[in-house]
Protein backbone atom coordinates (compact mmCIF):
# COMPACT_ATOMS: atom_id res chain seq x y z
CA UNK A 1 0.00 0.00 0.00
CA UNK A 2 1.33 3.49 -1.07
CA UNK A 3 1.52 6.32 1.43
CA UNK A 4 0.24 10.23 0.36
CA UNK A 5 1.89 13.05 1.38
CA UNK A 6 2.08 16.70 0.65
CA UNK A 7 4.50 19.48 1.98
CA UNK A 8 5.35 22.73 0.61
CA UNK A 9 9.18 23.78 0.83
CA UNK A 10 9.47 28.36 1.29
CA UNK A 11 12.05 30.17 -1.08
CA UNK A 12 12.95 34.07 -0.12
CA UNK A 13 13.35 34.45 -3.86
CA UNK A 14 10.77 35.58 -6.50
CA UNK A 15 9.46 32.89 -8.41
CA UNK A 16 10.86 33.91 -11.80
CA UNK A 17 14.06 34.02 -10.49
CA UNK A 18 14.15 30.72 -8.91
CA UNK A 19 12.42 29.11 -11.70
CA UNK A 20 16.16 30.69 -13.34
CA UNK A 21 17.69 28.94 -10.56
CA UNK A 22 15.88 25.14 -11.11
CA UNK A 23 16.28 25.00 -14.58
CA UNK A 24 20.16 26.33 -14.52
CA UNK A 25 22.80 23.70 -15.19
CA UNK A 26 25.56 25.79 -13.26
CA UNK A 27 23.13 26.00 -10.00
CA UNK A 28 22.47 22.35 -9.84
CA UNK A 29 26.89 21.19 -10.82
CA UNK A 30 27.54 23.65 -7.80
CA UNK A 31 25.03 21.81 -5.49
CA UNK A 32 26.63 18.42 -6.39
CA UNK A 33 30.14 19.90 -6.50
CA UNK A 34 32.32 17.72 -4.05
CA UNK A 35 29.96 15.18 -3.79
CA UNK A 36 32.00 11.70 -4.23
CA UNK A 37 28.77 9.32 -4.41
CA UNK A 38 26.84 11.24 -6.37
CA UNK A 39 26.35 11.61 -10.21
CA UNK A 40 24.05 14.48 -11.99
CA UNK A 41 22.84 14.04 -15.59
CA UNK A 42 21.01 16.96 -17.07
CA UNK A 43 19.41 17.92 -20.18
CA UNK A 44 17.02 19.80 -21.72
CA UNK A 45 14.75 17.82 -24.11
CA UNK A 46 11.64 20.33 -23.99
CA UNK A 47 14.11 23.28 -24.52
CA UNK A 48 15.10 26.56 -23.39
CA UNK A 49 13.41 27.13 -19.92
CA UNK A 50 12.94 23.67 -18.90
CA UNK A 51 15.17 20.61 -17.48
CA UNK A 52 15.00 17.37 -16.83
CA UNK A 53 17.67 16.05 -13.77
CA UNK A 54 18.88 12.97 -13.04
CA UNK A 55 20.53 12.41 -9.40
CA UNK A 56 21.53 9.34 -8.47
CA UNK A 57 23.12 8.59 -4.59
CA UNK A 58 25.28 6.10 -2.48
CA UNK A 59 23.40 6.45 1.06
CA UNK A 60 26.06 6.55 3.98
CA UNK A 61 26.17 3.85 5.92
CA UNK A 62 25.65 6.54 9.27
CA UNK A 63 22.70 7.54 7.72
CA UNK A 64 20.66 4.45 7.38
CA UNK A 65 18.32 4.04 9.87
CA UNK A 66 17.92 0.76 12.35
CA UNK A 67 14.33 -0.49 10.56
CA UNK A 68 16.14 0.01 6.96
CA UNK A 69 19.19 -1.60 7.63
CA UNK A 70 17.76 -4.82 9.14
CA UNK A 71 15.60 -5.18 5.41
CA UNK A 72 18.41 -4.30 3.54
CA UNK A 73 19.86 -6.47 0.23
CA UNK A 74 22.37 -4.87 -0.74
CA UNK A 75 23.77 -1.03 -0.22
CA UNK A 76 20.89 1.78 -0.60
CA UNK A 77 21.33 3.35 -3.73
CA UNK A 78 18.77 6.41 -4.32
CA UNK A 79 17.70 7.59 -8.02
CA UNK A 80 15.23 10.66 -8.08
CA UNK A 81 14.48 12.46 -11.91
CA UNK A 82 12.99 15.57 -11.79
CA UNK A 83 11.19 17.22 -14.73
CA UNK A 84 10.28 21.47 -14.65
CA UNK A 85 8.04 22.83 -17.74
CA UNK A 86 8.59 26.59 -18.56
CA UNK A 87 7.96 29.56 -16.31
CA UNK A 88 3.82 29.86 -17.43
CA UNK A 89 2.81 33.64 -15.77
CA UNK A 90 3.81 33.18 -12.22
CA UNK A 91 3.76 29.98 -11.69
CA UNK A 92 5.73 26.31 -13.22
CA UNK A 93 4.68 22.85 -12.84
CA UNK A 94 7.47 19.80 -12.20
CA UNK A 95 6.91 15.77 -11.60
CA UNK A 96 9.40 13.45 -9.95
CA UNK A 97 10.15 10.33 -9.69
CA UNK A 98 12.21 8.36 -7.16
CA UNK A 99 13.37 4.82 -6.44
CA UNK A 100 16.18 3.07 -4.90
CA UNK A 101 18.38 -0.19 -4.95
CA UNK A 102 18.87 -2.23 -2.10
CA UNK A 103 15.23 -2.26 -1.02
CA UNK A 104 12.12 -1.57 -3.28
CA UNK A 105 11.12 1.90 -3.04
CA UNK A 106 9.58 3.88 -5.65
CA UNK A 107 8.30 7.66 -5.46
CA UNK A 108 6.25 9.52 -7.85
CA UNK A 109 4.40 13.29 -7.51
CA UNK A 110 4.43 16.53 -9.27
CA UNK A 111 5.91 19.93 -8.14
CA UNK A 112 4.21 23.31 -8.47
CA UNK A 113 5.99 26.57 -8.02
CA UNK A 114 4.25 29.18 -7.14
CA UNK A 115 4.41 33.00 -5.55
CA UNK A 116 4.01 34.03 -1.95
CA UNK A 117 3.78 36.45 1.12
CA UNK A 118 7.64 36.50 0.68
CA UNK A 119 9.11 35.33 -2.47
CA UNK A 120 7.95 31.71 -3.62
CA UNK A 121 7.14 28.37 -2.48
CA UNK A 122 7.43 24.87 -4.21
CA UNK A 123 4.61 22.04 -3.05
CA UNK A 124 5.43 18.81 -3.73
CA UNK A 125 2.75 16.49 -3.59
CA UNK A 126 2.98 12.36 -4.02
CA UNK A 127 3.12 8.80 -3.10
CA UNK A 128 5.77 6.51 -1.74
CA UNK A 129 5.42 2.74 -2.01
CA UNK A 130 7.82 0.57 0.05
CA UNK A 131 7.61 -2.88 -0.93
CA UNK A 132 8.65 -4.75 1.73
CA UNK A 133 6.43 -7.18 3.98
CA UNK A 134 5.74 -6.65 7.39
CA UNK A 135 7.76 -3.06 7.89
CA UNK A 136 7.44 -1.21 4.29
CA UNK A 137 4.51 0.71 5.86
CA UNK A 138 6.84 2.12 8.60
CA UNK A 139 9.86 2.74 6.43
CA UNK A 140 7.35 5.26 4.06
CA UNK A 141 7.01 8.18 6.44
CA UNK A 142 10.94 7.92 6.74
CA UNK A 143 11.52 8.15 3.06
CA UNK A 144 8.88 10.91 2.87
CA UNK A 145 10.91 12.94 5.79
CA UNK A 146 13.87 12.03 3.45
CA UNK A 147 12.25 13.71 0.58
CA UNK A 148 11.71 17.15 2.74
CA UNK A 149 15.20 16.66 4.06
CA UNK A 150 16.44 16.61 0.45
CA UNK A 151 14.40 19.73 -0.65
CA UNK A 152 14.86 21.69 2.41
CA UNK A 153 18.93 21.34 1.22
CA UNK A 154 18.22 22.26 -2.11
CA UNK A 155 16.52 25.81 -0.88
CA UNK A 156 20.30 26.14 0.76
CA UNK A 157 21.92 25.48 -1.56
CA UNK A 158 19.57 27.34 -3.74
CA UNK A 159 19.63 30.92 -2.14
CA UNK A 160 23.88 30.15 -1.53
CA UNK A 161 23.95 29.88 -5.32
CA UNK A 162 22.18 33.48 -5.77
CA UNK A 163 24.11 35.09 -3.04
CA UNK A 164 27.28 34.04 -4.73
CA UNK A 165 25.72 35.24 -8.35
CA UNK A 166 24.94 38.70 -6.76
CA UNK A 167 28.58 39.02 -4.68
Amino acid sequence: MSRKFSFTVQYSVPVEELHRALTNDEMWQARFEGASTATLDLSHPDGPGTICIHMTEKAPEDQIPGIVKKVLKSELQLERTDTWGPLDGDTAKGSFHGKSGGITTEMQGTFELRPAAEGSELEATGTVDVKVPLVGGAIEPLVENLLKKVMNSERKSVENWFAAQNA
